[in-house]
Order: C-alpha cells, then sequence, then structure tokens
C-alpha cells in the first residue's frame, strides 16, 4: 500500500469515527428503544431504563473514539513515513 492510499484509507476511517461520535446520542436512543421493545414489554425501573440508554451510547463513543483516534494516528503516521 502506497502513502497516499493509506492517507486516504486513515483519513476515512477518522472522519467515520468523528461521525459516529457526533451521531452516538440519536443511534444510542434507538438501539436502547429496541432493546427495550424486543424485551416484550413489561415494567421496566426508571434507573434501569436510565442505565440502558447510556450503556448503548457510550458503546458508539467508545467505537467512534476508537476509530478517531486509530485514523488520526494512522494519518500522522502516513505524514512521518514522507
Amino acid at each position: 500500500m502506497n502513502r497516499s492510499s493509506f492517507m486516504r484509507m486513515s483519513l476515512v476511517v477518522f472522519l467515520l469515527g468523528l461521525i459516529v461520535i457526533l451521531s452516538s446520542v440519536s443511534w444510542g436512543i434507538g438501539a436502547a428503544n429496541a432493546y427495550l421493545t424486543g424485551r416484550g414489554g413489561g415494567f421496566t425501573d426508571l434507573s434501569e431504563i436510565t442505565i440502558i440508554f447510556e450503556g448503548h451510547i457510550n458503546i458508539f463513543r467508545w467505537v467512534g473514539g476508537i476509530l478517531s483516534v486509530l485514523g488520526g494516528l494512522g494519518f500522522i503516521k502516513a505524514i512521518e513515513l514522507k
């Protein structure tokens, strides 16, 4: 893989990570709603619902953060490879 394609790929991964981070709240709420709906309804305590929502949002934040860091480090490494 040459330097320019590695830079492009790293930049795409970085931008994808930023998109995931910025969309983490809406995607996390959607995933948590799907999880709660899939449980078959019933009574769920408000504190448990809050934990489920926060957990799903945090999953997307972590994934986005990891992608951003990997893409950013890859881009910096590609610059160093002159």
